[in-house]
């Protein structure tokens, strides 16, 4: 079966930025499930997939514009301390979680610690950045509407978990 816009689809991945800079961090490719057209993946990446079928390897290159967007500088604020827990010992590169006006998640990492305040970036880790992705494709079916609903509720893919890339 060849990948179309509502196939669920299984990979396994591997990110690189640069010379040495990989994600997972540790270079060894990842697995990942979700539902073609929903926006999961970076939409230089679903284009990459279309047409493909189990067994394919590949190698992309995805612009920013074709990956996570550009770094987007209005993303990136300065905030009090005293905007998190007294008890949290904040670091710079530091992950956390917190919900948008409809109560979905969304992740910042603390970009820097000063005195009274804490610099936070809401951009996507991988914003701004060229990449290139390298993938197998180990499973392609049609979407179910269970998939179809897991996908509507967390918008990962994995069934209510989180996926970060």
């Amino acid at each position: 079966m060849k990948i179309h816009k509502n196939s669920f689809v299984t990979i396994d991945y591997l990110i690189r930025m640069g010379e040495r800079e990989y994600y997972p961090a540790d270079g060894r490719p990842e697995e990942i499930s979700f539902c073609m057209g929903w926006g999961v993946m970076p939409p230089g990446l679903e284009e990459a997939l279309l047409g493909l079928e189990e067994s394919v390897e590949k190698v992309v290159r995805l612009s920013p514009a074709e990956a996570y967007g550009d770094l987007d500088q209005e993303l990136i604020m300065e905030v009090p301390r005293s905007d998190f827990a007294p008890d949290v010992e904040l670091k710079a590169g530091q992950v956390f979680e917190t919900e948008d006006e409809e109560g979905h998640p969304v992740f910042f990492v603390v970009q820097e610690v000063r005195p009274e305040t804490a610099v936070i970036d809401f951009n996507h880790p991988l914003a701004g950045k060229e990449l290139e992705v390298s993938f197998t494709v180990r499973q392609v079916r049609e979407a179910t509407p269970e998939d179809l609903k897991h996908e509507s509720s967390c918008g990962c893919g994995c069934g209510g978990g989180s996926t970060q890339h």
